[in-house]
């Protein structure tokens, strides 16, 4: 009982904490998965010259929620969660009480290439993206808009927290017998992990046998 008042205490030090650099987010379902973009994303200053485009989440997640992200830069469709290229992912350890995680995606050009910084949860990564910053007609989507309300997904669905691509580089692949026009970008997902074979099948161009639409988020643009 000592132990669940402590955690308890902690956790809603870190809410007010967020609540007063964030915002705050209403849980009207502590069963859910909450997400808000944050309208002014905070980074150092000293990083702050360094990065082109950036993008913040604040992530409530529920108790018990089990789920691995992937983020990666090659090609991808404009819908659906097709994706071929280079990537990495991470796994999760279920935690018995709900909390808050802060999600950064950055984009920044670093010589001839386009570097992706990932942070979330308290780890960080960063990879290269096939996507060129200087299109006009570069596509975003995010599951929420900055300065918009928090999003909230159950948690059974498949969530692509952030898709951009280069609408110029349209390329059709004739995959599984369809053809799927796909582009040059890049994409972070968040899938929990009962969902990983139909992810894995989802990835590749293919849809799984008595897969529901709505087990997939569908992201806004930007």
């Amino acid at each position: 009982m000592i132990i669940w008042t402590r955690d308890n205490r902690e956790l809603r030090e870190d809410v007010l904490r967020l609540e007063a650099e964030l915002g705050r987010m209403e849980i009207d379902d502590v069963d859910a998965i909450y997400i808000v973009a944050i309208e002014e994303p905070i980074v150092p200053p000293e990083v702050a010259p360094h990065v082109d485009l950036l993008w913040q989440f604040r992530c409530y997640l529920p108790p018990g929620y089990d789920f691995q992200t992937m983020r990666g830069g090659g090609r991808v469709s404009e819908s659906g969660m097709y994706f071929q290229g280079g990537f990495g992912s991470s796994r999760s350890s279920p935690r018995p009480e709900p909390y808050h995680e802060l999600l950064t995606i950055s984009l920044r050009r670093q010589d001839d290439r386009l570097v992706c910084f990932y942070s979330f949860g308290g780890s960080s990564v960063s990879g290269t993206w096939n996507v060129d910053l200087d299109s006009e007609n570069l596509v975003v989507e995010t599951l929420a808009s900055p300065g918009g309300p928090a999003q909230s997904f159950d948690q059974s669905t498949i969530l692509p927290i952030l898709k951009a691509y280069d609408p110029n580089t349209a390329e059709v692949k004739e995959i599984n017998g369809q053809s799927i026009t796909t582009y040059a970008g890049g994409i972070v997902v968040v899938c929990p992990r009962k969902l990983d074979p139909e992810f894995e099948q989802l990835r590749r161009g293919r849809t799984p046998d008595g897969f529901q639409a709505s087990s997939l988020a569908e992201g806004q643009r930007q």
